[in-house]
C-alpha cells in the first residue's frame, strides 16, 4: 500500500515532470527537501484571548513575496499558478538574488489577501525571512518577486488543522473567525486579511494554520 508520505512525492515527480516551466524557476525536489530543515517562526506577543480566539501584537517584519495572478474569468488561482509562485520565493532562497545568498527560511508562508475589483482576491504569497537576514535581505533578481515590509499589527485569530490548498477553505475558515468576534463585539478590517500555514508538505497530523484578521 502506498502510504502518504510516498504520495506527496510522487506528486511533487508528477508536477517536476509534466510541468517543465516550473521546475526552471526552482527544483520542486529542493523546495520540498528545505521543509526537513529547522525553520525559524515569527515571533508574536498575545494581548488578550476570548472564547476560542485570541488577540496578537505581531511585529513588523520584512517578507519575500511574489503575486498569485488568477486567470481571465476565473475566481480562483489555478494549482500551477499556485505552483509556480512558491517555487519563485524557493527559487529566491536557493540564491536567486544579488548576491546569490542562500537564505534559511521562516514560517509562516503567508498569503496576503485582498478584495479585487471583480469580487475576488488579490493574492500574494510571502515567505517570513528569519532575523539573520531581517536588517539587510538580499534584492530579489527574479522580476515577479520583492520584498515587502508588513508594518507591526494587531490581529485575532484561532487555530485550525488540516490542509488548507484552496481558497474556499481558507474564505470559510475567516467568515467562521469574523463570526465567533463578532458574537464578542470585536471588529476587524474587511479590506485584508492574512492566510498562513506553519507546516511542511510532509506532515499529514496535527496541522496548524491559522487566518488572521486585521484589528479595526
Amino acid at each position: 500500500m502506498v502510504t502518504r508520505m510516498k504520495m506527496a512525492v510522487i506528486v511533487m515527480m508528477m508536477v517536476a515532470l509534466l510541468s517543465p516551466q516550473l521546475s526552471d524557476a526552482a527544483s520542486v525536489f529542493t523546495a520540498f527537501s528545505r521543509g526537513f530543515e529547522r525553520q525559524e517562526e515569527i515571533q508574536s506577543t498575545r494581548v488578550t484571548s476570548g472564547r476560542g480566539w485570541e488577540s496578537r501584537e505581531v511585529p513588523g517584519k520584512v517578507w519575500v513575496c511574489t503575486g498569485q495572478p488568477r486567470a481571465p474569468g476565473t475566481t480562483q488561482t489555478s494549482t500551477s499558478d499556485q505552483m509556480a509562485a512558491f517555487l519563485r520565493l524557493f527559487a529566491y532562497l536557493n540564491g536567486r538574488n544579488n548576491r546569490d545568498q542562500r537564505l534559511p527560511m521562516g514560517v509562516p508562508v503567508s498569503i496576503e489577501a485582498r478584495p479585487a475589483p471583480d469580487g475576488g482576491k488579490e493574492l500574494s504569497a510571502c515567505f517570513f525571512l528569519p532575523e539573520s537576514v531581517q536588517s539587510n535581505p538580499p534584492t530579489p533578481t527574479e522580476p515577479l518577486v520583492y520584498l515587502s515590509t508588513r508594518p507591526a499589527l494587531t490581529i485575532l485569530t484561532r487555530r485550525f488543522g488540516g490542509f488548507a490548498t484552496d481558497e474556499d477553505t481558507w474564505e470559510n475558515e475567516a467568515r467562521a473567525l469574523r463570526r465567533l468576534l463578532s458574537a464578542e463585539g470585536q471588529q476587524t478590517r474587511t479590506d485584508l486579511q492574512y492566510w498562513n500555514a506553519y507546516d511542511p508538505p510532509y506532515k499529514f497530523w496535527n496541522r496548524h494554520n491559522e487566518v488572521w484578521l486585521v484589528k479595526a
